[in-house]
């Protein structure tokens, strides 16, 4: 049986957020949050961390905790401070190990070359030669700020080349749904378009760029 997180891996953070928007107001993170690793997708449930400033020694301890399939969401207002990675191969490699489905940090990491050839899905605000030296040891699994987006325990991360969208626990059935409906909906409008439709017909465009204007 396919699960969950098969099906969402499926699927394009694109799509994700398209059917989240009559459902909530925020579903996307900061464009600033970028991958790191292009061409991999990241899916899977939330393991937060809420790390201090250079505060690498959280993300230590989330390797020690996050089960296996989980995403690393690295957070708080804290974080967003370039002072220091957060992350780098060798946790990469740790990581792996432990079966973690890849990482969000809102802050730096580094070894972005190595990170790019272990092909860890990494997403980041940015890359940093230097480490994190803050020893000030944060929390984990508490609701974190990660991209200027509100994320709790166990909700859903997809992140690919597009950026990361979050969905909530309680709505990720219902959103996967809609999004493989709205994926087959593109697939229509695919063959329609190489069968001589346009697009903007198809979406009801035209009327609003050539209809008759008010006043």
């Amino acid at each position: 049986m396919t699960t969950l997180v098969e099906r969402l891996r499926r699927l394009s953070a694109a799509v994700i957020s398209d059917v989240q928007r009559n459902l909530q107001t925020t579903y996307a993170m900061d464009p600033a949050i970028r991958a790191i690793v292009p061409g991999v997708r990241l899916a899977g449930p939330a393991f937060t961390v809420l790390a201090r400033s250079g505060s690498i020694i959280t993300v230590h301890r989330a390797l020690l905790e996050a089960p296996a399939g989980s995403v690393l969401v690295v957070g708080g207002e804290t974080a967003q401070s370039p002072n220091g990675a957060l992350f780098g191969k060798l946790m990469a490699t740790q990581a792996a190990l432990r079966g973690i489905a890849g990482i969000v940090v809102d802050g730096p990491v580094r070894d972005c070359a190595e990170l790019q050839e272990m092909k860890f899905p990494t997403f980041a605000r940015g890359a940093t030669p230097h480490v994190g030296l803050n020893r000030v040891v944060g929390e984990t699994q508490v609701v974190v700020s990660c991209g200027s987006l509100i994320v709790n325990p166990g909700d859903y991360v997809l992140g690919d080349d597009d950026g990361v969208a979050v969905i909530p626990a309680s709505l990720v059935e219902k959103v996967v749904a809609a999004a493989e409906d709205r994926l087959a909906k593109e697939d229509d409008f695919l063959a329609r378009m190489h069968a001589g439709e346009h697009l903007t017909d198809m979406i009801g465009f035209s009327a609003l760029i050539y209809g008759k204007q008010e006043g």
